[in-house]
């Protein structure tokens, strides 16, 4: 009988070996060649799954962004509004071990890749708008107000807070990707934790008609 293949799961597999690749060369040493060698396929089974480098980049980055995005889904689904909750959300997009430290060198390779290539500036803003929603979200919770719909800004103040927790998160990813000597990621959630504390404390010195004053500016 002919053997069956998932082909779904063969698309994840080449996804995978795209960022095993990367991790080592860059995206300058992901040739079609190498991913195939990678993952031990031929060139044509490469390309009966994607015909250039750009449909593969997009399908493996969607794939971390829908990675991350259905843990964090699943922190939220199985445990209660708080900070513990929106603490363990965020550590979904710290490098703390070998799959998030993948991911994240991965994502950070996408982003200094879209900064040559305008057909990746829309998965660079993808990312970062799911990112920067998650921080609204947390800051959101922590401050008592609803949850916000995607894209949407926070009142004013809120909104400031949930920038400089982006800001945050964004440099603990890059110190422990690039520096891990510089900082663990024991140290990273030390700071994740007081950052939180300080939103709550902040929050709750926030006037009511002020933190529900509508801002428009531009996230």
């Amino acid at each position: 009988m002919p053997k069956v293949v998932d082909h779904d799961m063969r698309r994840k597999e080449i996804a995978r070996a795209l960022w095993a690749v990367v991790a080592r060369g860059g995206f300058e040493a992901a040739s079609a060649r190498a991913i195939a060698a990678e993952g031990g396929w031929s060139l044509g089974a490469l390309r009966h799954y994607f015909d250039s480098q750009e449909g593969l980049v997009e399908f493996a980055a969607w794939e971390l962004i829908d990675g991350a995005g259905a843990r964090i889904e699943a922190v939220y689904a199985a445990m209660p509004p708080g900070h513990t909750r929106c603490l363990r959300a965020l550590e979904e997009l710290l490098p703390l071990d070998e799959i998030r430290e993948g991911e994240v060198r991965s994502w950070l390779a996408i982003l200094a890749k879209a900064g040559v290539s305008p057909a990746l500036h829309h998965l660079r803003e993808s990312g970062l708008s799911t990112e920067r929603h998650l921080c609204r979200m947390v800051v959101a919770e922590l401050s008592g107000g609803r949850r916000p719909v995607l894209g949407e800004p926070l009142p004013q103040t809120l909104e400031a807070e949930a920038v400089e927790l982006h800001a945050t998160i964004a440099g603990l990813c890059l110190h422990l990707a690039a520096s891990p000597r510089l900082m663990s990621p024991a140290n990273a959630v030390r700071v994740l934790k007081r950052q939180l504390s300080r939103i709550e404390a902040h929050a709750a010195d926030i006037p009511a008609d002020r933190a529900g004053r509508a801002n428009m500016s531009p996230s």
